[in-house]
């Protein structure tokens, strides 16, 4: 929100400087973001006085111009249509002078005529929005020529760009901010005065017999009595809310007799500042308000409320109407419609309709001035993809009571810019009345939440200051009724941070809390998911944090569990079930820094997922998600991308500082249940010691398809309760003897068919070797040519050892003999 620092001394009399009083707002939650200078600059800008003016005689869309810049005369060659006669003045750039766009005017040929200086617009001097023409000064601003147009026009003023909160409505408005920093200097704001209307009149027989009145002369500041003439009116109208809940509060004022014709510069210029284009008295009016109060208004044309009715419903489904943009728009039947006796007229709380607009002959104005439900209001804005002034106010919460304050100033503004009469006597009809908050603040609650003593008597003031109506004090507390003005502050510890930010949050002394340290210390379960993630980072992964929140349709391309639990209130589509797996989030990481060019992706998460339960609560359980991607980074010349058995070495990488020991990877059918997003051909369950660990594979190419990943994307997703019952059953690994004696190394290579897995192999092979063998690793394998279709070539090296004694030539012969002789028959191998 942008605000005038001019305007809030106007309301309020500010004894301080702009710079302290954004500090002071800054200090108080209010932030000020920036803060602009206007009206400083301009100086070679003056008022200049036409003194004569005539066609050019090669240009038929140019004039030369006689301008006197309070020094000399100068021939100026204009464009512009609107050049006024002698005597008229303008604003006049002189030679050598820079504008805010930054041109630096000069004295150059136009149309073969020397052009001494630069007759300007509003847009060329940044002081409005018309660049249609030039800038004429009105007969009522002061000036002689030669005055700089900084003090002509009154330029100065200070702009201070506020980064609000949801919470703070009431600061959306100039007084609102005015009441804000009386309270943070420790003063008592007073409502700034209202103008009475120049003329008003009687308009009781105006309204529909019952209709509940307001008088709005209560906050006219000198009003007098209405004069006994009445304008051509409708016989009555009237007003009537059908969804109350929806629409509390509404007040109709009348203004009649008025004119639409520019407002002055000084209007124009301070809706300018504020980021509003001016368009009419009548209009601006209505905006100058809204940035005053905070509280959009709306004007009807009353010649264009068919029926003299004014009647607050829900749209009928389907119906439509042009909005203010020019734009048809279709409702449905939870759209709040303000309608006269034929249909609607405007959008509640959103934007007036096209029908009853505002025009250049309208005389008699219907002011809308209402409160409307908060939650009606946005979800018609969002619906409509229409956000306005007016909806930006009343989705955070204005003034329900503030009605005819608010009414008041409108008639008044309205009628002494317009040149009309308003009515003394406005319609103010409350279907639910919105009472006060009541709240009670205990002191020692706020001391001991504020960790120091609260003061009660400056507790008390401060309260009072906010606006709260002190209603009971008792010892220890005070019970308050908060300003409707405040929607946020709903419960004692709203009031206990409004006594801090007032009093200041530097005020509160720093102390640093004694911290017992805890008898059983972090539990061992958070220790070994720390480790498992240093494990993990060690193998050289990235971890990924990814949201528990996904979109259902991302467990569907995932192919995992859509059983899942459903959000009572979610934010969105995409965040509305629980994930059931890590994969969606992984997987979107991995497409993401593949759409960014990322060649070697290598991620893991470890966070929990969820699943439906009978009990209160889901299901939880602790995960470790791996994410392979992109080509291996291996040794200089090699070459290929992440496959299967890089998924097995990066899982044992992370397992075996845990456990001390590799898990083993098992074929399973049970997999085509459980992970049917894993390849059929490419996948294993991670087992150790008959305990299944979790999964790996490579994803199914149509998975990857649905994920929009790209290349061989390996998964492994194992159970962190699972891995860490199996470490605290195992417990820490232990440190061993060095070997005593030497160790002897033989290869043993051999033909099998296709289906004999590898690993089942080995697992022969060690069980074979008598307890002789340290180790067994495949080293080679070869399909090609030279193999017969349905076979391959493994190669096996195997590290024979005792622990007791040195092993003989004779003894390994024996043992490496008996390992051929089980691959033979057991596997059907062709020893090579």
């Amino acid at each position: 929100m942008r605000a005038s620092f001019r305007w809030l001394n106007e309301i309020f009399p500010i004894d301080a400087s702009v710079d302290d009083v954004a500090e002071r707002l800054t200090a108080g939650g209010v932030e000020v973001e920036a803060i602009e200078r206007k009206g400083r600059g301009l100086p070679g800008v003056v008022i200049g006085e036409v003194r004569k003016k005539k066609p050019h005689a090669k240009r038929d869309n140019l004039t030369l111009v006689e301008v006197f810049d309070g020094e000399q005369t100068l021939e100026v060659v204009c464009g512009a249509a609107n050049v006024p006669d002698a005597g008229g003045r303008i604003l006049f750039a002189r030679p050598g002078s820079t504008l805010p766009n930054g041109m630096t005017i000069e004295s150059r040929k136009v149309g073969g005529v020397v052009s001494n200086g630069m007759i300007c617009s509003e847009v060329e001097l940044d002081i409005g929005a018309d660049a249609e023409g030039i800038f004429i000064v009105d007969a009522d601003l002061k000036g002689k020529p030669g005055t700089t147009v900084a003090t002509a026009l009154d330029l100065e003023d200070v702009i201070l760009e506020l980064g609000l909160t949801p919470n703070r409505p009431d600061c959306l408005g100039h007084v609102g901010l005015a009441r804000e920093i009386a309270l943070l200097s420790g003063k008592q704001f007073e409502w700034p005065a209202i103008d009475a209307p120049e003329s008003t009149f009687d308009a009781a027989p105006f309204y529909a017999s019952g209709a509940s009145l307001a008088d709005l002369s209560e906050h006219w500041a000198g009003s007098s009595s209405p004069s006994t003439a009445t304008p051509d009116l409708p016989t009555s109208i009237s007003v009537s809310i059908a969804q109350g809940d929806r629409c509390p509060r509404y007040g109709a004022a009348l203004v009649t007799g008025v004119r639409a014709r520019p407002s002055p510069f000084s209007l124009r210029y301070r809706l300018h500042l504020l980021g509003l284009r001016a368009l009419s008295n009548i209009v601006d009016a209505t905006n100058l308000v809204l940035l005053e109060y905070g509280h959009p208004i709306h004007g009807f044309d009353l010649r264009f409320l068919r029926g003299a009715k004014v009647d607050v419903r829900l749209a009928k489904e389907g119906q439509e109407m042009a909005t203010l943009d020019g734009i048809e728009r279709t409702f449905t039947a939870d759209d709040l419609l303000i309608c006269d006796g034929e249909g609607p007229v405007a959008v509640a709380g959103v934007m007036g309709g096209a029908d009853s607009e505002i025009r250049d002959d309208t005389s008699s104005v219907l002011i809308e001035c209402a409160y409307f439900d908060p939650r009606s209001v946005r979800r018609t804005a969002r619906r409509l993809g229409l956000g306005t002034d007016s909806s930006h106010r009343f989705e955070r919460g204005v003034d329900p009571n503030g009605v005819p304050r608010v009414l008041a100033r409108s008639a008044s503004l309205i009628a002494n810019l317009g040149g009309g009469s308003a009515a003394p006597l406005a319609i103010d009809l409350i279907a639910q009345p919105i009472a006060p908050k009541a709240i009670t603040l205990r002191y020692s609650r706020a001391s001991r939440l504020l960790g120091t003593t609260v003061n009660q008597a400056a507790a008390v003031d401060t309260l009072q200051r906010l606006g709260c109506e002190v209603t009971a004090q008792v010892e220890d507390r005070v019970d308050v009724k908060a300003p409707t003005w405040r929607p946020d502050l709903q419960r004692e510890v709203d009031l206990i941070e409004e006594v801090a930010r007032v009093r200041g949050y530097d005020e509160i002394p720093t102390e640093v809390p004694r911290v017992r340290p805890s008898d059983a210390g972090t539990p061992e379960a958070l220790r070994f998911v720390q480790r498992l993630r240093k494990a993990a980072a060690a193998a050289g992964l990235h971890e990924a944090i990814n949201y528990s929140f996904v979109a259902p349709s991302d467990l569907t391309r995932a192919r995992v569990s859509e059983a899942a639990v459903e959000l009572s209130n979610p934010l969105s589509e995409e965040r509305s079930v629980m994930r059931t797996s890590l994969l969606p989030g992984l997987a979107e990481a991995t497409s993401n820094a593949q759409r960014r060019q990322v060649p070697t992706i290598g991620l893991f998460e470890v966070g929990h997922t969820y699943a439906p339960s009978r009990e209160t609560l889901p299901a939880e359980h602790g995960a470790l998600g791996i994410m392979l991607a992109g080509p291996r980074k291996g040794w200089i010349g090699e070459e290929g991308v992440f496959d299967f058995y890089d998924g097995k070495g990066v899982v044992e990488a992370v397992v075996r500082p845990l456990l001390g020991a590799e898990p083993a990877f098992v074929l399973s059918d049970d997999l085509d249940e459980r992970a049917p997003f894993l390849h059929p051909k490419r996948r294993a369950e991670v087992v150790y010691e008959g305990r299944v660990l979790g999964h790996l594979g490579e994803l199914h190419p149509d998975v990857a398809d649905e994920l929009s990943l790209q290349g061989r994307v390996v998964y492994a997703e194992v159970r962190t309760e699972s891995l860490h019952e199996a470490a605290s059953e195992k417990g820490a690994p232990q440190a061993t003897a060095l070997p005593r004696f030497p160790a002897v190394t033989r290869d043993i290579a051999m033909l099998v068919e296709d289906t004999y897995p590898a690993g089942e192999i080995v697992d022969a092979l060690e069980e074979a070797a008598e307890g002789l063998a340290e180790s067994v690793t495949i080293f080679d394998l070869y399909k090609g040519d030279q193999v017969p279709a349905g076979h391959r070539s493994l190669a096996f090296r195997v590290v024979y050892r005792d622990p007791d004694e040195t092993l003989t030539d004779k003894r390994i012969d024996k043992v490496h003999a008996k390992l051929a002789q089980i691959a033979k028959t057991r596997f059907k191998a062709k020893i090579r």
